[in-house]
């Protein structure tokens, strides 16, 4: 995993790439850039039900942290989101055999801590508290051990409660979470990643401390919590061999050693993945302090859409798979993202500020399916 700064050469392919944005930047009349919200993109596509429920949880939550200093105890109330079996706002959605809910991408702990938040203010608090992933797209692959035969417990592939299961049954019966850590912070990807925002939210030096907590909760989302399709691609033989089946949330009652099944699961969680980059990165982009964290492909594309996150990586999917020039794409076998729990996000765009090379907060763009797949959020 490194944790040095991203050399960012400019390279013929980038080169063409931003020239052609430039010009689709001018010939749509050069759109201003948007400011956009982490809690309002990450939440967009739900199954409407979900989104209901978290806007009435995130009610009491911001009303609370408002309050903070005054005296308020820790957050007792209710930060969950019932779990729901359709996914998506797609037209046409059809219910899995299990629900989904969402994940905080903040840890509960730090939410309902008084003293992380005080001073926060409201459009600041609706951001942290929105700042979420849905369950069934939080899957990464579990390497066999380097020497010797793997133990009878490994198991391939695993997920965030219940996005991978042994049994296509609702509930948690089945579930499938091996290296997901045990809630403490440090142990386990779901530690990492708490450890990482924890960072971030302590920064008392940072005068955005709060906006750049919901942006962490959500690049260490991006990091720990779910992989890309070239990792998650080294798991498939490997389930393909399992003795008995394996489901995911995302693919419903079918298979998993079944190939086009295995494939359908990693388009599912690449797309959530990829279209996590590109929000996290049209907000960044859109604040001076932090846009020199957004990688060059990725910031291309949406200078040349006004910021608008969904319209610049449907077009980087239009050249990805149509273009006679294809853009850059970003084929690492895993995360190439920094380590993250060892500095906060104001001092990494502070370092890359001053130093001329950036921080690899975000990795730039990766392949994305030809279509969005069917249980995707929608728009």
């Amino acid at each position: 995993m490194p944790s040095h700064p991203a050399e960012d050469k400019l390279t013929l392919s980038q080169a063409f790439t931003r020239a052609r944005n430039a010009a689709r930047y001018y010939w749509s009349g050069s759109p201003p850039i948007q400011k956009q919200r982490i809690g309002k993109l990450s939440t967009r596509g739900l199954n409407p039900a979900v989104s209901t429920q978290l806007k009435n949880r995130r009610g009491a939550w911001t009303q609370w942290a408002k309050h903070a200093a005054a005296g308020a105890a820790d957050y007792a109330g209710n930060v969950r989101v019932t779990a729901r079996t359709v996914l998506t706002n797609r037209p046409g959605a059809v219910a899995t055999f299990v629900g989904s809910g969402l994940d905080e991408n903040i840890a509960t702990r730090i939410l309902n801590t008084r003293a992380n938040w005080v001073g926060i203010r409201k459009k600041h608090a609706r951001q942290v508290f929105s700042a979420r992933s849905r369950t069934a797209d939080l899957v990464w692959y579990n390497p066999p051990p380097a020497v010797g035969p793997p133990p009878a417990t490994w198991q391939p592939l695993a997920g965030h409660t219940p996005s991978i299961k042994s049994q296509a049954v609702g509930g948690t019966a089945g579930q499938i979470t091996v290296g997901h850590g045990n809630g403490t912070p440090g142990n386990g990807r779901d530690g990492l990643r708490e450890n990482a925002v924890d960072r971030t939210v302590q920064d008392m030096a940072s005068p955005r401390r709060f906006l750049e907590t919901a942006l962490m909760g959500t690049l260490a989302t991006i990091k720990y919590m779910s992989e890309p399709s070239t990792r998650l691609a080294l798991a498939k033989p490997h389930v393909m061999a399992l003795p008995a089946p394996r489901y995911a949330a995302l693919t419903g009652a079918n298979d998993l050693r079944q190939p086009a099944t295995f494939d359908s699961m990693v388009d599912h969680v690449q797309e959530e993945r990829e279209r996590k980059k590109w929000e996290v990165g049209s907000v960044m982009h859109g604040d001076n302090h932090l846009k020199g964290l957004v990688p060059p492909v990725i910031r291309s594309y949406l200078a040349a859409h006004g910021n608008h996150p969904t319209n610049a990586m449907e077009a980087f999917r239009h050249d990805a798979h149509n273009a006679w020039f294809k853009p850059p794409i970003n084929t690492a076998a895993e995360s190439d993202t920094r380590d993250l729990t060892n500095k906060s996000l104001h001092q990494m765009a502070t370092k890359t500020n001053t130093s001329g090379r950036r921080q690899r907060a975000l990795s730039d763009a990766r392949m994305l399916p030809a279509m969005a797949p069917p249980n995707s959020r929608g728009h």
